[in-house]
């Protein structure tokens, strides 16, 4: 009987992977001028608008498939393996952005339900704002960008950090929240 099931199993689990892999080509065509690695999933392709030389490197996820969602990002940007993308609310990344391995940001988030709620069938409320990162940023791998900050131009967030209000121009910021550990070497004025 066992075996059975596995052979009905079995055909129904082939036509999934088929009906996803041909979805995931038809996304990834929306995206000319994208590089990609393996097994990258995109959705909502169409509210995604990339500059020239962006890499969506293995096992990254892209996902902008949300009303007034959008996800767009300048040249030269990389986005790291196994690296998640949550567009709902909107996300807007500069040129010369690179996000290491398994970097979440989210432009949305589940609100926390009020104590005196106590119905199982009321949806969870979604809180949706944008998320804004400046040129010339470096996001170290499983960093968390949460929804509504705004990070500058040149910053570093360290590894592992969880972003969670505005990082200035120039900072490096570390930890869980994140904080300004230093400001990197802003550029001097020439005659300076």
């Amino acid at each position: 009987m066992l075996l059975l099931k596995k052979l009905f199993a079995a055909p129904k689990a082939v036509s999934r992977a088929l009906t996803d892999a041909i979805n995931n080509e038809l996304e990834r065509k929306r995206l000319p001028g994208v590089r990609f690695g393996a097994d990258v999933m995109v959705r909502g392709a169409d509210r995604v608008r990339c500059g020239k030389d962006v890499f969506f490197d293995h096992r990254s996820f892209i996902n902008c498939n949300f009303r007034d969602g959008f996800i767009e990002m300048g040249d030269n940007v990389e986005i790291g393996p196994y690296s998640i993308l949550w567009g709902g609310g909107g996300i807007t990344i500069g040129s010369d952005v690179h996000l290491g391995a398994h970097v979440h940001i989210t432009s949305m988030e589940g609100e926390q339900v009020p104590a005196e709620s106590f119905d199982p069938h009321k949806p969870l409320e979604i809180l949706r704002q944008p998320v804004k990162i400046g040129s010339h940023t470096l996001i170290c791998s499983n960093s968390v960008i949460c929804p509504g900050v705004t990070i500058g131009h040149h910053v570093q967030v360290a590894a592992g950090a969880v972003v969670v209000s505005d990082v200035p121009d120039y900072a490096l910021v570390a930890g869980v929240p994140a904080r300004v550990i230093r400001y990197n070497n802003a550029p001097q004025a020439v005659g300076a």
